[in-house]
């Protein structure tokens, strides 16, 4: 077994974020493949260039991939380990130039950590400097249509709005379901965004579920609404069975915090 070294944390902080667009750490074997991390990547597109690529993944074992797909350059770095191939997936925008070694680098220590078992947390913390975090978000509040709060994660400086999230859940759906009324039903349109002195409050429906940010306006985040929808799709794919039978419970929704961390610094 590999084991991380020490050493890695220092060599991480050494680097200037690549930016790039998504990536996903995938274990593959000849009859499966099991995604072990993704970050800024769709399941359905990570899924399709698993499909393209696997075969000759296996038939090389290990080696480097670098291809154009429509809009997007691929890189794909896999190794050989005993039972398996490990393939690190990158998507970057076709016409942006990357520092290439810092990127072989970082499938190295990937692969180290991968082999070393580390938590789904520290992947992340590495992979921020290849997919850094949007900052500048106050809160995040999925709400159910009906009001109902499903899920909230509050900065610890918005007091008021940690300690009255179920009341300020309550608040975004009715003003929604006003917006709806005023703005008019037939045409399907639907409030967006609130702008206040310091704060936007930016609203993106997905059916049923809402899902509610207030956001810095001095320092509006890039990349935030590629993230918004990739947070949503994570959800919605994520909870799909409870959504169907939702009952009011909202426990299961806990664990979607490690998921709003991959994407937003709060």
């Amino acid at each position: 077994m590999i084991v991380v070294e020490s050493s890695i944390p220092e060599i991480i902080e050494s680097y200037h974020p690549l930016e790039m667009l998504g990536l996903g750490l995938v274990s593959i074997k000849l009859r499966n493949h099991n995604v072990i991390f993704r970050k800024g990547i769709g399941t359905p597109l990570l899924n399709k260039l698993i499909k393209v690529y696997k075969k000759q993944i296996i038939e090389i074992k290990e080696g480097k991939i670098i291809e154009l797909v429509g809009s997007f350059t691929v890189y794909i770095h896999f190794y050989e380990l005993e039972r398996e191939i490990v393939a690190i997936f990158y998507v970057n925008e076709k016409d942006k130039l990357i520092k290439y070694e810092e990127l072989c680098s970082i499938s190295n220590i990937l692969l180290r950590c991968y082999c070393s078992n580390v938590s789904d947390l520290e992947l992340n913390r590495i992979c921020n400097k290849i997919i850094p975090c949007v900052k500048g978000i106050s809160a995040l509040f999925i709400v159910y249509s009906s009001g109902h709060a499903l899920f909230a994660k509050v900065n610890k400086d918005k007091k008021f709005l940690a300690k009255n999230y179920i009341q300020v859940s309550g608040f975004i759906s009715a003003i929604l379901a006003f917006s709806k009324e005023v703005i008019g039903k037939e045409s399907g349109e639907s409030l967006q965004a609130i702008n206040f002195e310091n704060e936007k409050f930016f609203v993106h429906l997905r059916g049923d579920i809402i899902f509610a940010y207030f956001i810095e306006k001095k320092n509006e985040p890039k990349n935030l609404e590629r993230f918004i929808h990739l947070i949503a799709d994570e959800f919605i794919e994520r909870f799909d069975d409870n959504l169907k039978d939702f009952h009011g419970d909202v426990t299961p929704f806990s664990e979607f915090e490690r998921i709003v961390d991959n994407y937003l610094l709060i």
